[in-house]
């Protein structure tokens, strides 16, 4: 089954600035708590380019029970300041990010969706991974609007 997750938020920052900065996703784990680390083989993401991310979920907490995913990513749209989208597999699933950006009255209004379909345990887990991941969303995106402040 298809899960998405949209948020909007404005940020400080030109479109410009944030666009150079989240589509850096080896940059990622400084406002995602889900990021570990990622890693690409160039500098800046074109279309057709590739990257690997390290994402921890953990569902229950405060139980300690961790999920790892290591995620393959082409990048599908690339146009800088206005729209970026990547495309993603692992083991269990798939996922799509679409970041939109606009320029606005404070810098730029930033629209984050995620789309995603698990398999196996992530899909039997998916009531309670649906609810961390919406809360996590939220969380990256406050901490991305703190981080988008000091880009200018």
């Amino acid at each position: 089954m298809q899960e998405i997750i949209c948020n909007t938020v404005e940020m400080a920052c030109t479109p410009e600035q944030l666009y150079a900065y989240v589509t850096q996703p080896w940059l990622w784990h400084e406002w995602h708590p889900n990021s570990q680390s990622a890693q690409a083989e160039v500098s800046v993401l074109c279309v057709g380019d590739e990257f690997s991310e390290s994402i921890v979920l953990q569902p229950l907490l405060p139980l300690p029970l961790t999920l790892r995913r290591a995620t393959r990513y082409q990048v599908l749209d690339a146009v800088p300041a206005k729209f970026w989208r990547v495309s993603g597999k692992m083991r269990d699933g798939w996922l799509q990010i679409h970041y939109e950006f606009e320029p606005s009255a404070i810098g730029t209004r930033f629209t984050r969706t995620l789309t995603f379909s698990a398999t196996g345990l992530s899909a039997l887990m998916m009531p309670l991974l649906r609810r961390r991941m919406r809360a996590m969303s939220v969380v990256a995106l406050n901490n991305l609007t703190q981080r988008a402040a000091e880009l200018q």
